[in-house]
């Protein structure tokens, strides 16, 4: 059986309009050393009747590549601005069939009602997406770039999967925010805090992400506040009181059709990215 595996992983997740996939695949594939190749991926993610998993804000899945089986726990960590950064615990399976309580063992990550959790897990949604990978080694860092497309189904319907993500496997994140600065930008792009596993608990239950918001309307931070108002408004129904809050926060004066236009627009995706580069420039 293959090494059982613990890693931080740190990941920045850029959503894209599907016309854009072209013009984003053509600078990839011109990256210079960019090692290239391409694989199919089904995802189940599971939790408990009562949704342990969906509270704790972690995701566990079962990964199928060709005949290859993986069980993985991606916690909750750090989101700001698209920047991912969250431990995951990785075990491989014999069958696609989930087994937290050996996960939970080998890990000693302290649920002390792993067994009575792992008999309750139910299929809860899909994943399942072509990715496309490039590795490219720049400056001082080694990149891993996916380009995935693909569907999230849920028993309330499906959406579209059509992101980016760079993900750093050696160096620094500023390595990656300049590389951005080189990619191709157009209408239809943006930074993105929510994960596949988010978007399949939200799929059909608007309500669900709302509920999320009203948490993050406590906070201090602005920039907390931005974030999920932004994701919110580009794809989901029309609310009047999250237009009004991020209309005074970004100092515009939009409806909501304008306002999702802004929020998927060239400006408004090099103004995360000046926030970023700031951010993470030592």
């Amino acid at each position: 059986m293959a090494k059982l595996a613990e890693t931080a992983e740190i990941e920045l997740k850029i959503r894209l309009a599907s016309e854009n996939v072209a013009k984003m695949q053509a600078w990839l594939n011109g990256l210079p050393n960019a090692a290239h190749h391409q694989v199919v991926l089904g995802n189940t993610y599971y939790d408990t009747p009562d949704r342990f998993f969906a509270h704790e804000q972690m995701g566990l899945r079962v990964r199928t590549e060709n005949t290859r089986y993986e069980m993985t726990l991606k916690t909750a960590g750090k989101v700001v601005d698209g920047v991912h950064i969250r431990p995951e615990y990785n075990l491989p399976l014999n069958e696609p069939k989930p087994d937290f309580a050996q996960l939970n063992a080998h890990f000693q990550l302290g649920f002390e009602n792993a067994a009575q959790i792992n008999a309750e897990l139910l299929p809860t949604f899909s994943t399942d997406f072509t990715r496309h990978i490039w590795l490219v080694r720049y400056q001082q860092s080694q990149i891993e770039i996916a380009l995935d497309q693909g569907n999230i189904r849920n028993p309330l319907g499906e959406c579209e999967i059509c992101e980016l993500e760079f993900e750093l496997k050696t160096g620094q994140l500023k390595d990656i925010l300049a590389l951005i600065v080189q990619m191709p930008v157009m209408q239809g792009i943006w930074f993105s805090d929510l994960s596949k596993a988010q978007r399949g608990y939200y799929l059909g239950q608007a309500v669900k992400f709302s509920e999320e918001i009203s948490k993050s309307l406590k906070a201090d931070s602005l920039v907390k506040q931005e974030a999920p108002l932004a994701d919110y408004i580009r794809e989901y129904p029309e609310n009047s009181a999250y237009l009004s809050v991020l209309n005074q926060q970004l100092k515009t004066e939009f409806n909501w059709a304008q306002m999702q236009a802004y929020l998927k627009s060239p400006t408004y995706f090099a103004q995360n990215l000046a926030r970023l580069t700031q951010r993470y420039a030592g």
